[in-house]
């Protein structure tokens, strides 16, 4: 029988009960500060959150043998709409996780942040959980 890996079940609950990110404030982590001379803010200091309207799921075509794994992006979500930056902060041991991760990171789809009634940048963590069903 096929092995397959989803993202957490529990992250996909989430996104269900609450909707509108899995974006999380990274005040306790490494921040970007700027991207081409911008500011790069947190989430906690805007006055309109950056919201992910679409995360697609990581590709399962290129799986480990390993049971699960867990992979943390750091995101910039650039005030132009568009993703401008990943840079991974958890590592899985399983390079395939981290890869796909990346990949998906990279394609958020998201609502840019808004501080003083104009759109910023800001950098938010992104989770990926790997469990074999």
């Amino acid at each position: 029988m096929k092995n397959f890996y989803f993202p957490s079940f529990a992250l996909f609950m989430l996104f269900l009960l609450f909707g509108n990110s899995f974006a999380q404030d990274n005040s306790s982590i490494t921040s970007i500060q700027k991207i081409d001379d911008e500011k790069v803010y947190k989430q906690s200091e805007v006055d309109q959150k950056a919201k992910i309207t679409k995360r697609s799921h990581p590709s399962t075509d290129r799986m480990c043998s390993n049971d699960s794994g867990l992979v943390r992006v750091l995101v910039v979500l650039h005030k132009s709409g568009k993703v401008s930056d990943v840079k991974s902060l958890k590592s899985s041991e399983c390079q395939r996780f981290n890869e796909n991760s990346l990949d998906s990171a990279k394609k958020i789809k998201f609502n840019p942040a808004v501080k003083d009634g104009q759109p910023v940048s800001v950098s938010v963590m992104v989770e990926f959980t790997y469990r074999r069903f």
